[in-house]
């Protein structure tokens, strides 16, 4: 018998300033296939703070835990379909109104074929265009789905 190690995925939580006239800071999530390393860019992020993650989280029935206040790791024999849906998760909640529509349910429903197209299409938007690419396929689900 092999004792094969869980595979794990990393949520980093911390703060980014943005805006040029009225500058701000904002709570942001940071995904991270392995540990998080100073200097390597993530391969999503969005504008969620880890209140809402870990309620999506403990939704869907993931496994997780918590290292510190700033980092949840993501383990299991298949973290990758909870991060899939997380990531679709918040990449459409830090544009849609909280108090609008709750996606969550919306989500957790979605078939594994629906929740890979979107995923793809996230991640590939965030690493070509970033937060603005992210914002234009939020928009083109918030038209599918009538949000």
């Amino acid at each position: 018998m092999s004792s094969e190690t869980p595979l794990e995925r990393y949520i980093v939580f911390g703060y980014k300033t943005v805006g040029k006239k009225w500058r701000r800071r904002i709570e942001v999530s940071r995904f991270y296939h392995s540990g998080p390393v100073r200097g390597v860019k993530p391969f999503f992020e969005a504008r969620v703070g880890k209140g809402h993650i870990a309620s999506f989280l403990d939704s869907i029935s993931a496994q997780y835990k918590r290292i510190s206040d700033n980092i949840i790791v993501v383990y299991g024999s298949d973290p990758d379909y909870y991060i899939r849906r997380t990531i679709v998760y918040t990449g459409i909640r830090q544009y849609i109104d909280p108090g609008a529509y709750e996606i969550r349910e919306l989500v957790a429903k979605m078939s594994e074929i629906e929740t890979v197209f979107w995923y793809s299409k996230l991640i590939y938007a965030y690493e070509n265009s970033g937060y603005w690419g992210v914002y234009r396929v939020a928009k083109s689900f918030r038209t599918l789905y009538r949000i």
